[in-house]
């Protein structure tokens, strides 16, 4: 079984945060439930990261933050961003994603960090992420049937295929 979650914020480990920040300067920014990190490097030269990029990283002892982590996956290659999930108790949730700048990193980071030993019992977990894509139909007729609106996708989809090959 694995280690039971600790209940209140370990301000030891909070501190190490703190002074990690202070000490590289570096920028966290808490946005709806996820702390993140970076954006582009500043040594970027070329398009954002596509698909297949970013690893999903689970097993995260609830007390470990980014100064343990953002060095640890740096050290594969250079991070286009780093998202850890928090709760508001000011934990991480157990989980955090890193996005790298090819699929070739990505993919080392997986090979080179999952089953990562972080503390007694505690091996992280790093795989593929699949990156949410959505699609939004909105304001059709109520009267719209499913061979319709069928069609006029794979009309669309043909066009804009036939433009980006």
């Amino acid at each position: 079984l694995p280690p039971p979650l600790p209940q209140v914020v370990n301000l030891e480990r909070v501190q190490a945060l703190q002074a990690w920040v202070n000490s590289t300067n570096t920028k966290l920014t808490q946005v709806n439930g996820q702390r993140k990190y970076g954006g582009p490097p500043e040594v970027w030269d070329g398009p954002p990261p596509g698909a297949r990029c970013e690893v999903f990283i689970s097993q995260i002892p609830r007390d470990v933050y980014e100064d343990l982590l953002i060095p640890l996956f740096s050290s594969v290659g250079a991070l286009w961003e780093f998202r850890l999930m928090m709760n508001f108790s000011g934990q991480n949730r157990g989980f955090a994603y890193a996005k790298y700048g090819t699929a070739a990193i990505a993919n080392d980071a997986i090979h080179l960090l999952h089953g990562y030993p972080l503390g007694p019992g505690a091996r992280l977990s790093v795989r593929c992420s699949i990156e949410k894509r959505h699609l939004c139909i909105q304001n059709l007729p109520a009267s719209t049937r499913q061979e319709e609106l069928l069609q006029g996708w794979t009309k669309m989809m043909s066009a804009y295929l036939k433009g980006h090959k």
